[in-house]
Order: structure tokens, then C-alpha cells, then sequence
């Protein structure tokens, strides 16, 4: 029972998908990391099935690139995206930290988070348009959003935090000892999917991934003095696009 009321905590969270309302409190928030990847499922499948439906319709390469840009956007509320912005605002302040996670609570957006926002979803677009969309490269971008939030959910529950308290430090004061080898395996097995899929765009993706979850942890502490959940979100944003680009251009070069 407490990993289906954590299950529906990370499903309230990170996702518009209704689910019965559960109380914020330890024995509900034990297992919330480690279900992001389960939240990528539905998430992954939807993308998918838009991209290989209108693929098989023989739609325009823009309506398709629609599905991986947009339905995440719609899908989450856009969590994930509004962290994005903030550490994008904060970085480009060439601040000291203290100030950069001032302007991470800062509900306004500045110019520097519109323009990042804007440049990563024409990005995410025109890299999108560039895949040729069958079953299997469906299934591929699918598990994009497993690996994603498998790799996120670890840097949440695995990293220093910030001195400054919010949803991440809830998560990981009440995160259960079995959250990190969890999220480990679910992020080992959609590596292993993807790579059973296309052995080099899979295995390009998965290396992608990680070489950014170093480099967040490294941009977290020496940027905001640990880990939060702007920069969670951040994280998140970049891998999607990352694991992306690389399916696409391993598909140019006709080896996916």
C-alpha cells in the first residue's frame, strides 16, 4: 500500500493523468523518486503511439515532431519545463549561489528563461522532424522518457541538496533505502530495451544520460550549493533532448 500511495503522489506530481489524493507525509513519499520512471510510461507510450500513427498516415515530418515537443509539455503541466527556465534564468545571472537560488524561487520568468524555453522546444521540434518513425523507433523514443526520469529520479534522491527546503528535500528525507537500487534497475532495463532496440543509437542515448547526470551534479554544487528541484526538472529537459538528438543523428547516418 505505501508504494501505491507514492505511486499516486508521483503521478499527481509530475503528471496531469487524475489519481486519488494522497497526503504529503512520510509513509506516502517513501517510494515518489523511484516511480518517475513508471510516470515515463504512460508518458513514452503516448508519444510513441502519435509519432508511429501519423508516421503510418503519412503526415508531414512538423505535425509528427509535434507529439515528442508538445504532449511531454501537456502530459507533466509543465513541471519539468518551468525548472528548465528558472536554472536558465539563474545561470545566466553570472551570480553567486546564494542569489542564484533566490531567482530559482522567483515566480517571475525573465527574458533569459523565454529564450532558453523557446530555443530548447525549436530544437526538440526540428531534431524530432528528423526521425522516420516506424514501431521500433517509436518503441525507442518511448523509452527516452523512462530513461529520463530513471536518471532524474536518482540524481533527486542520490545528490547533496540545496540549503534551501522544498519538495526534493521532502523526497529525500522520506526516500526509502530501497529507492536508489530500484530506480538503478529501472534505469538499467529500458538501457537494455533501448540498446535491444537500436544497439547504436540505444547505446548512444544511454551514454548520453549519464555523462549528463555528471555533469548536473558537478553544475548543482558548484552553481546553487547542491541539488533542487528547478534543477531536477533542468535535468530532465536536457537528457530528453540529448537521448533524442542522438536517435536522430544515428538515423541520418543510417545506423540506428
Amino acid at each position: 500500500m505505501s508504494f501505491l500511495r507514492s505511486l499516486a503522489v508521483a503521478f499527481s506530481l509530475f503528471s496531469r493523468i487524475p489519481v486519488p489524493t494522497v497526503a504529503w507525509e512520510a509513509r506516502n513519499m517513501r517510494y515518489v523518486a523511484a516511480c518517475m520512471p513508471i510516470v515515463g510510461v504512460p508518458l513514452g507510450a503516448l508519444v510513441g503511439a502519435w509519432c508511429v500513427a501519423l508516421a503510418h498516415a503519412h503526415a508531414a515530418p512538423a505535425l509528427i515532431a509535434l507529439g515528442p515537443t508538445l504532449i511531454p509539455v501537456v502530459f507533466s503541466g509543465g513541471i519539468h519545463l518551468d525548472g528548465f527556465a528558472d536554472v536558465v534564468d539563474a545561470q545566466s545571472s553570472c551570480a553567486d549561489q546564494k542569489r542564484k537560488r533566490e531567482i530559482l524561487k522567483d515566480p517571475h520568468i525573465g527574458a533569459f528563461a523565454a529564450i532558453g524555453v523557446a530555443a530548447y522546444l525549436v530544437a526538440l521540434f526540428a531534431i524530432s522532424s528528423q526521425i522516420a518513425f516506424d514501431a521500433r523507433m517509436g518503441a525507442l523514443l518511448g523509452l527516452v522518457y523512462v530513461v529520463s526520469r530513471a536518471a532524474t529520479g536518482f540524481a533527486v534522491i542520490a545528490f547533496p541538496r540545496s540549503p534551501e527546503q522544498g519538495m526534493l528535500a521532502l523526497e529525500q528525507d522520506f526516500a526509502s533505502a530501497a529507492s536508489k537500487p530500484a530506480l538503478a534497475a529501472l534505469f538499467a532495463a529500458a538501457a537494455l530495451a533501448a540498446v535491444a532496440l537500436s544497439p547504436i543509437a540505444g547505446a548512444l542515448a544511454i551514454a548520453a544520460s549519464l555523462a549528463l547526470l555528471i555533469r548536473t551534479r558537478r553544475l548543482a554544487q558548484k552553481g546553487f550549493g547542491g541539488m533542487s528541484g528547478d534543477i531536477a526538472g533542468f535535468h530532465l529537459c536536457r537528457c530528453e533532448l540529448a537521448c533524442i538528438t542522438c536517435i536522430a543523428f544515428c538515423q541520418l547516418a543510417g545506423v540506428a
